[in-house]
Parts: structure tokens; sequence; C-alpha cells
């Protein structure tokens, strides 16, 4: 075989186990792990059955005995999952870039409609420039008590910076806080930045923004938050 035949032949063969933008057919069961992408799981913990998606591939619309049942994902290799709660990737979204043992968590338990799964660093949607999105810089935010950002914005769970927290880097934003954080954040501290809220989510509703710490979300702002933009 020549040179040439034989370098098409090995593209031909890599094509069928790397395809670039292919959809995929879930189907719930026990099937072999992949070598690298995710799998969706019917419970939490990864437990009862699941289907597995290949980096490249996308589900546009999971089959209607599969829609709205899944509970956990786990992640095989260094890879990124878009979730949308409608089909052909619409609506409401989220990006994980690590195991998610519960989506209750994230307040995606049981609604996720479309699927894309991707190299890690290039989710769905993003031209590599910024983290805007529902989960910027590729992780679900974590009540806890992070280290804070040099430049960025810390948002309490209490007023005078009590309580747990979470942080937002300068340039990311949250299209949509999850369950368990929209509507929860009573003070701010910031870094360097300037910050932007919403009460609805998308950047939608009434709005305000501030460059210094707010150490009481009183009156009209206390725990009604839904969207953040930090720049």
């Amino acid at each position: 075989m020549s040179t040439s035949k034989l370098v098409i032949a090995m593209i031909g063969a890599f094509s069928l186990f790397h395809p670039a933008g292919a959809t995929a057919q879930p189907r719930w069961g026990h099937e072999r792990f992949p070598q690298a992408g995710a799998c969706f799981y019917e419970d939490k913990n990864f437990e009862g059955r699941y289907f597995c998606v290949a980096p490249g591939e996308d589900v546009r619309q999971v089959p209607s005995d599969m829609r709205g049942r899944i509970s956990s994902v786990r992640m095989v290799g260094p890879h990124e999952v878009t979730v949308f709660k409608d089909g052909d990737m619409r609506g409401r979204s989220a990006h994980f870039a690590g195991d998610i043992p519960d989506l209750r968590r994230e307040g995606w338990n049981d609604q996720i409609s479309s699927i894309v799964v991707a190299a890690a660093g290039r989710p769905y949607g993003t031209s590599g420039h910024g983290g805007y999105g529902a989960y910027p810089e590729g992780r679900v935010p974590i009540w806890g008590s992070e280290a804070v950002p040099r430049e960025g914005a810390c948002f309490y769970e209490d007023r005078d910076f009590h309580g747990r927290y979470f942080c937002v880097t300068r340039g990311a934003a949250y299209t949509s806080l999850p369950n368990g954080f929209n509507d929860r954040i009573s003070s701010v501290r910031v870094f360097h930045s300037d910050v932007h809220i919403w009460k609805d989510k998308n950047f939608h509703g009434k709005s305000r923004s501030f460059s210094h710490d707010e150490r009481d979300l009183h009156g009209d702002w206390r725990d009604v938050i839904s969207s953040i933009e930090v720049r």
C-alpha cells in the first residue's frame, strides 16, 4: 500500500472512533465505559442504568423514555459537558467540567433534554474568550469557604460577609444561578472589579452595579439575585 493510501486509511479509521459533531443515539443500559467522554446515570451517585456520549458527539434530543430522568454525570477523561433543558441545545443551559454525583444540588435533576460533550477548555457555544455562560470557568458554584480571588468578587449567604460563600473571578458571569444559590445572596466582597447584579435570569429585570463591598444587601436586593456579571 502506498504512503498516501495508508494515510487516508488511517484518517478514515480515526474518524470512525472520533466523530466531529456526530449525533449520539443513547440507550439505557450498562455498556462498557468509553476511553473518553461522559456517562449519564438514571440515579444519583452514578448508580442505576446509564448511557455514555463520546467527545465531539451531541444528543440533540434525549429519547422520551430517558428525558427528565438523568440524576448524575460522570466524566471519563478531561472533557466537559453542556446540558440543556430543551431539545436541540435550546433553553436554560449549564456547563460541567467534573463529576456531578447529584444533579439535585445543581438544580438539574431530571431536567436534561439535550447534551453536548466537548474537549476540556472548549465547551459548547464558547469562543475561548471570557467565561460567560450558565457556569463560567468550567465549574458549578459551591457554597463553602474557598480562597478569594485577587480580582473578582465573593458572594455571601449572610450579611457582613458571614456564612458560606462562592467567588467569581473578574471577566466571568452567571447567566442563571442554580437552585440553592438563586435568591440566597446577602453580602458581596469586591476585589478590584465592577459587579453587576440582576433580579432575573439572563441579565433581565431590575439591575444594580457597584465596585465596592456591600455589607448588607438590605431592602429590595437581599436574597433576590438571579444573575451576576463581574468585570
